[in-house]
């Protein structure tokens, strides 16, 4: 594949480090139980101009202590343009504490409570869905991590918060490796109907089977999910370092994305690569350039 061509928001970015915050799953993923900072990022040689970090599931106690620590890499990461935190939104009404301590943080954009390992009913417990509110409520988006069996019992989820911007991650983790994608394809085809749920296509990587090559895997995934939800519902994201670590398994991706927008207008590949993230998540124009503006002023 060649050098991508598209200049991305990269939507989806995870950077922790074991020694500063305490990650417990880190000890079933042996390759990844290591420091992953913005120095490790893949960035510079994919036309990246600005990234989106995605709260790596350390101890639901230190979330405001994540939010300040990645904060505090911004001299270093300039292209960080927002942060999507944890927050326990199951606990309902009083998440609005945790919302008000989030939202004196000015990079903070959206939150997330995983629901992946959950049962459906989870998501769908009345007091979940009253925290959902208050992120509605807060001006803040939500990330919504499942696997794809739970996409029918996502798609409640946003009937019962039309109010509240929705971007499931990871393409709803579609079961790429066995290729049996019939349950994602309706479930990803009844959640496209609801209006305020945008899609990552990002986090194929996991997903694929790691001795194949990815491409063949992932292509006919990426453009159903474009079929589906439309340009102005899609943004590319890399996954780091879960779904890829390398500039070059970076660059696949950014170009793979490109070849999914093949016969796509101007607006739309610029939507995909960069304007549907800076809508959805409220990030500035440029990241980069407000950075180097804030330097000079």
């Amino acid at each position: 594949m060649g050098t991508p061509s598209l200049r991305v928001v990269d939507s989806h970015v995870h950077i922790w480090d074991p020694a500063a915050l305490d990650y417990t799953w880190l000890a079933d993923a042996p390759t990844l139980n290591k420091p992953f900072l913005p120095e490790h990022l893949p960035h510079s040689g994919a036309n990246t101009r600005g990234a989106v970090f995605v709260q790596a599931d350390c101890r639901d106690d230190q979330a405001l202590k994540e939010v300040d620590w990645v904060s505090s890499l911004h001299a270093v990461w300039p292209q960080l343009a927002g942060i999507v935190a944890f927050a326990p939104i199951s606990h309902g009404d009083t998440v609005a504490e945790d919302l008000d301590q989030l939202l004196e943080r000015p990079l903070v954009r959206g939150i997330r409570q995983l629901f992946q390992d959950r049962d459906e009913s989870f998501m769908l417990d009345r007091t979940t869905l009253a925290g959902a509110r208050q992120v509605a409520r807060a001006g803040l988006v939500f990330d919504a991590c499942i696997r794809s069996r739970q996409l029918p019992a996502l798609a409640e989820f946003a009937d019962g918060v039309p109010d509240l911007p929705i971007v499931l991650d990871h393409m709803g983790k579609p079961p790429i490796a066995s290729g049996d994608l019939t349950v994602w394809r309706t479930g990803m085809r009844e959640l496209a109907r609801r209006p305020n749920v945008v899609v990552k296509l990002s986090g194929a990587g996991a997903e694929a089977d790691p001795n194949r090559p990815l491409a063949p895997q992932a292509l006919p995934v990426i453009q159903e999910t474009l079929q589906l939800f439309g340009a102005a519902r899609c943004m590319v994201g890399s996954d780091f370092p879960v779904s890829l670590t390398s500039p070059a398994d970076y660059q696949a991706w950014i170009t793979l994305v490109e070849r999914s927008l093949a016969g796509a207008s101007d607006g739309e590949r610029a939507g995909v690569a960069h304007g549907t993230a800076t809508r959805v998540y409220q990030l500035a124009e440029d990241p980069e350039q407000t950075a180097t503006n804030q330097e000079q002023d």
